[in-house]
């Protein structure tokens, strides 16, 4: 990244931590950051006071810079948190980010700061955003309420021939616009704007997925979420014997992340993110470590989720404090051989409904 690029990162990225807390989110410490995501904003929902609203925020001056390997990490991190993931950027293939546009990177969705501030105006006065454009290849595209462009088209009873010659698209065109399987770009809607007479745009949900993707996360987490460390393979193993997956990071504040499922983790659909715990590994650099248990402590809290620390034997260092805590665990090599199946589930303070459910049938 060029000196001028992170400047621009460094002032967007103030600027977009500054609306998230104008608009009364809390943003998890400047330390809780990785190459995936720079930090996460939370919230309560004020109509469900019980259900937190959070999002995993990645900044960048370029969104072409945003890979596909750093986007998987992004969806996976964000769906374990039970978040959203966001891309604040400021310019697009070298042109600036338009505002009221939405745009995609690898399946996460991208905005402007601009876009943001309005967006998270919108929500405090409880409007529903107005983000109406969107990119595809091709160009920008406006999203069409198709009810109100059919409902005003019968209005001014105009036949579907005569109206796509007067816009200068094809019949087959328009009746895409009708069905909702396609939209039209930002010339085609001027010419609709001008012959219909009224404003047709239906906001966007930026956070819904495409309707042609069946699935939520377009990767293998299999794949991604292999042990890298000969340490990392045998936590796996003592795991799975006690039929609990870890899901094992690159880049992340954590090493990993145990999910109570006692199938072979295939696909999205086999995660359970809210009975999900994050975790790290003890390495040979006693300094660091101390630095790293410290982070996932404050990450633990901050997500209000249970943290876990693998380390080879018992030690000295300043954790005896994070020991005692209902959400910090720290457990060696030799407790995860000599633990039953109950002993780590209650000291994982995981569900072992399916477990039970399983040695039933």
């Amino acid at each position: 990244m060029s000196v001028k690029e992170d400047t621009h990162r460094n002032e967007l990225l103030n600027s977009a931590k500054l609306e998230f807390r104008n608009a009364g989110y809390t943003l998890s410490d400047n330390d809780i950051s990785s190459s995936s995501f720079d930090f996460i904003v939370k919230k309560k929902e004020i109509q469900t006071p019980l259900i937190t609203k959070k999002m995993i925020i990645r900044v960048l001056a370029e969104l072409d810079l945003f890979k596909r390997h750093t986007s998987q990490e992004l969806q996976l991190i964000a769906k374990l948190i039970q978040g959203k993931p966001l891309l604040i950027a400021k310019f697009a293939t070298g042109k600036r980010i338009k505002p009221a546009t939405l745009y995609r990177r690898h399946n996460v969705p991208a905005i402007s700061l601009q876009t943001l501030k309005s967006f998270l105006q919108d929500e405090l006065s409880k409007k529903s955003p107005q983000i109406t454009k969107l990119t595809k290849r091709g160009g920008i595209f406006v999203n069409l309420s198709t009810s109100r462009f059919v409902e005003r088209r019968k209005q001014l009873e105009l036949d579907i021939s005569l109206l796509a010659e007067k816009i200068g698209v094809s019949r087959q065109s328009l009746y895409k616009y009708e069905r909702g399987k396609s939209s039209p770009k930002l010339d085609s809607y001027a010419r609709i704007l001008e012959i219909m007479g009224i404003d047709l745009e239906q906001p966007i949900n930026i956070f819904e997925k495409p309707k042609k993707s069946s699935n939520d996360l377009d990767f293998t987490i299999k794949e991604l979420c292999k042990p890298k460390s000969q340490r990392q393979k045998e936590i796996t193993g003592y795991l799975q014997e006690k039929e609990i997956q870890i899901l094992w990071l690159r880049q992340e504040p954590v090493d990993g992340i145990i999910v109570n499922e006692q199938r072979e983790i295939i696909d999205k659909s086999e995660i359970n993110p809210g009975n999900s715990i994050v975790t790290g590994v003890s390495s040979t650099n006693e300094e660091k470590d101390h630095d790293r248990l410290l982070l996932l402590n404050k990450l633990a809290r901050f997500l209000g989720k249970k943290a876990i620390w693998f380390e080879d034997e018992e030690s000295d260092k300043e954790s005896k404090f994070i020991k005692t805590t209902d959400f910090f665990t720290i457990l060696t090599i030799s407790d995860l051989e000599r633990m039953g199946n109950e002993e780590l589930l209650k000291s994982l303070k995981l569900s072992d409904t399916s477990h039970q459910t399983k040695s039933k049938r």
